[in-house]
């Protein structure tokens, strides 16, 4: 018998692609010295315990807050996942009522599950070019004035690195006493330069989950849950990551954490020169016809209030798709992206990459544009209603008893699970909404670009059995 997973991760490390996807490490042994399967140890009278941190895990999560600007910062070994669960268990309690963007990480979905809020959704705005955008400041008036809104749940930057005007969410938030929470998983190192955007826990957020393993050189499951805000129970907090957190947190990812929170605020040069690489990058693939690069010209559309350049996010102007592209990348040039969707692709770069890696990619880019003929891009059908409260909670949607049947007969019922188009991951019908038959026409449309509808199978849907809804 194989031993699967091995195998699969042997034969990739053979392959040797260049990585322009998580995790921010990328393998490059200058950011990650050691091996860790030396330090995979457990709690002991030397090592500290971080649900009830006293020594060096104390002193390292005590130097994160004094870094991020934080009252106090918390090691999650799970994930941005994790933390965001945690973060709404520490605010919120079952019958509150929740803002929720809908593009929304699916850990806040099973956030909503787990702490029996009731939410309400706000739809992000869409960009000219189908790519998610940020939430509308007046449809945050409208939901404030309508709802009484405990917490609001904003993700900030999105995939595509786009990020939303956090100090004006927050004023808007604290005017109304409600509790701003930020899902910035992809923008970790916004802190450690000017040139990025601003952090969102410096814009007036009260709790922010950054996943240091995305963006920064460290081991994958690294994350930090932040809070700055008397207006949040940090003893409530604790006791959640307690709850979220195994029993048995993985030192080698704690490890990962501290030693490039250390190296990356002793060392200036290492951002300064990074910067330097992604503005030449981009500046070269500003030259590109075809496969253009998304930059401060989107700034604004669908309330964009900034854009974060070590994501390289190019819209695919030709006759082929992003995963085509992302296909042609591996096969040809072995390099490996994030992300690739029916009009665009995302390539990640960190402060660890080799500038050669980041030059290769550039070079492929231009290599490929120079070859393909302009194509008009379709605008996808992905506007939503802007707010609305969905006909059954998140967690009475999971434990309601569920039956399947075909999608053409699902008008009026209430899905499983999310509806949702990955990617770019914004949902046709979010967690307890009805499906309506504008919803069941979209899906068709979309499928027929050859997009992935999360939720659909075999043109079968799980729905809450009648009865139950």
């Amino acid at each position: 018998m194989s031993a699967f997973i091995l195998d699969k991760l042997l034969e990739i490390g053979e392959k040797n692609a260049y990585p322009l996807h998580m995790p921010g490490h990328k393998r490059n042994m200058r950011f990650m010295p050691y091996d860790f399967r030396t330090m995979d140890v457990t709690e002991t009278g030397e090592t500290d315990n971080l649900h009830d941190p006293k020594d060096i895990i104390a002193k390292s999560q005590e130097a994160m807050a004094e870094l991020l600007g934080a009252d106090e910062s918390f090691y999650m070994v799970n994930g941005g996942s994790g933390a965001n669960i945690a973060a709404v268990l520490g605010c919120c309690k079952p019958g509150d009522t929740v803002l929720v963007s809908s593009g929304c990480h699916k850990s806040i979905y099973s956030a909503l599950i787990l702490s029996g809020v009731k939410p309400v959704y706000i739809s992000p705005q869409m960009t000219e070019e189908s790519l998610c955008a940020s939430i509308s400041i007046r449809d945050m008036f409208r939901a404030f004035d309508e709802y009484d809104i405990k917490a609001m749940i904003v993700t900030s930057p999105t995939y595509e690195g786009f990020t939303s005007d956090i100090k004006t969410i927050a004023d808007i938030v604290h005017k109304h006493s409600s509790i701003l929470i930020v899902d910035e998983c992809h923008g970790s190192h916004f802190v450690f330069s000017d040139t990025f955007p601003r952090p969102a826990l410096s814009q007036g957020a009260d709790i922010v989950i950054n996943s240091w393993h995305k963006t920064l050189p460290c081991l994958n499951q690294a994350a930090v849950l932040s809070v700055k805000s008397e207006r949040v129970d940090r003893e409530r907090i604790r006791q959640a990551v307690s709850m979220i957190n195994t029993t048995s947190p993985s030192y080698p990812i704690m490890a990962s954490i501290d030693y490039a929170r250390h190296t990356l605020t002793t060392d200036k040069n290492l951002f300064t020169a990074y910067i330097r690489t992604l503005k030449e990058a981009r500046s070269e693939l500003a030259h590109c016809k075809v496969l253009k690069l998304v930059n401060d010209s989107i700034k604004g559309q669908g309330d964009i209030f900034d854009i974060d350049i070590s994501r390289f996010t190019i819209m695919v102007r030709a006759d082929l798709t992003g995963n085509d592209l992302a296909k042609i990348l591996l096969e040809k040039y072995n390099i490996q992206i994030e992300l690739a969707g029916a009009h665009h692709i995302v390539a990640l770069s960190s402060v660890a990459d080799d500038p050669r890696g980041i030059k290769k990619f550039v070079k492929a880019i231009r290599d490929i544009d120079k070859k393909l003929e302009r194509k008009y891009i379709d605008k996808l059908p992905l506007d939503m209603k802007p707010v609305r409260r969905c006909v059954m909670t998140p967690s009475d949607v999971f434990y309601a008893e569920k039956e399947t049947i075909d999608l053409s007969e699902s008008e009026g019922r209430i899905p499983a699970g999310i509806i949702m188009p990955y990617p770019p991951g914004i949902p046709i019908v979010a967690l307890g909404e009805r499906i309506t038959a504008a919803d069941i026409e979209k899906i068709g449309i979309l499928e027929r670009y050859g997009i992935n509808i999360a939720g659909i199978e075999n043109n079968k849907i799980a729905v809450v059995k009648e009865n139950e809804a």
